[in-house]
């Protein structure tokens, strides 16, 4: 059954200048925040669209948009853009900038998406196409994995336990390579240790902490993962775990954050899980059934099943307060300055 609880509510929006997103139709519509006089608008496979790819003619709409017809797109790409991933270069009023969809129209995971594009304190862009997160791989498609090959993808960070990996391994398509990083204090614990607390602000408690003791006791680990995404050989790479929303969310974070991404635009992104909410509550149906049984209402559990912005937000507070910084908590954890350095070279570009 599905369920009548609707997530919408719990997204923050990153503040980004614009984006772009795909109609139901097939169409693209690309919007931006500031009005502009002259707005010209490209196309390319390319993520960085370096050569300015491929100019679109397109209707000026009002409200600062345009609507891109998916014919144009598929003529710049050479290929159907259900099938080769469109990047876009927006001029707007000689500023540039690079956009993407966020979420990639996979049918098996509906929560695989983009960490680019986010604009960091000093001024530089993360770059489009080269780390994305997700949930699951198991339930990949043939067609999702086909997708994904056409993307280049090289490395899976899968971050679930053995035991998760080997009841449901992951899809990947040929030449891409698994690399195990199970984070200890998953939060698959709770499903042990909900039952101890009747309240429902006591399960958002005990989820902050999970958050707490992974970062806590997992130092090594999540640093190893920034230091694999330093590496270009590496690129593109997908950070998973199950829901794609606690391990996944707090590994992210560290990267953004390590990159200059504003707190406020990170917490946004990690909110970005709940449009898959009903996807996430089907997946964990036979856990919610039971914890049903014993009187738990859809309410009560909602912390569980979202990635509300107080978690992550705690769990940085912890950080900050325990360790000073995200760079002195990398540091400790065996992330060199260099090594720190590395990271921003591969994943910033100046603008953007």
């Amino acid at each position: 059954m599905s369920s009548p609880f609707s997530a919408d509510p719990y997204v923050i929006l990153p503040p980004e200048e614009a984006w772009v997103e795909r109609l139901a139709g097939g169409d693209w519509l690309i919007r931006w925040r500031q009005p502009a006089g002259h707005v010209a608008v490209y196309a390319s496979d390319d993520p960085d669209v370096t050569t300015g790819g491929w100019p679109l003619t397109v209707e000026r709409a009002a409200n600062n948009e345009l609507r891109v017809p998916n014919l144009a797109i598929d003529a710049a790409v050479g290929g159907p853009s259900s099938a080769v991933r469109p990047y876009f270069l927006l001029e707007l009023d000689g500023h540039r900038h690079i956009i993407a969809e966020r979420t990639l129209p996979l049918t098996g995971e509906s929560n695989f998406r983009d960490v680019g594009g986010y604009r960091t304190a000093d001024g530089h862009t993360v770059r489009w196409g080269r780390v994305y997160r997700a949930g699951s791989l198991a339930e990949l498609t043939e067609a999702d994995v086909a997708y994904l090959g056409r993307l280049g993808l090289r490395l899976s960070c899968d971050l679930r336990s053995p035991a998760e990996m080997e009841n449901h391994p992951d899809r990947l398509p040929p030449g891409a390579v698994a690399r195990s990083t199970p984070i200890a204090a998953e939060v698959g614990r709770l499903r042990r240790l909900v039952t101890l607390f009747r309240l429902r602000h006591r399960i958002q408690k005990m989820l902050q902490q999970v958050y707490v003791i992974m970062l806590d006791q997992n130092g090594p680990l999540l640093a190893g993962v920034l230091r694999v995404a330093a590496d270009p050989a590496n690129l593109p790479l997908v950070v998973h775990c199950t829901a794609g929303k606690d391990r996944t969310g707090l590994v992210v974070a560290l990267l953004l954050l390590s990159l200059g991404v504003p707190r406020e635009t990170v917490i946004a992104d990690y909110t970005l899980s709940n449009r898959a909410f009903g996807v996430l509550a089907e997946r964990m149906r036979p856990e919610l059934e039971m914890l049903y049984a014993f009187g738990f209402s859809e309410e009560r559990l909602r912390p569980f099943l979202l990635a509300e912005a107080p978690t992550l937000d705690g769990a940085l507070a912890h950080l900050q307060r325990r360790y000073g910084s995200v760079a002195a908590y990398l540091r400790r954890a065996g992330l060199t300055d260099e090594e720190l350095g590395k990271l921003r070279e591969t994943l910033l570009m100046a603008g953007g």
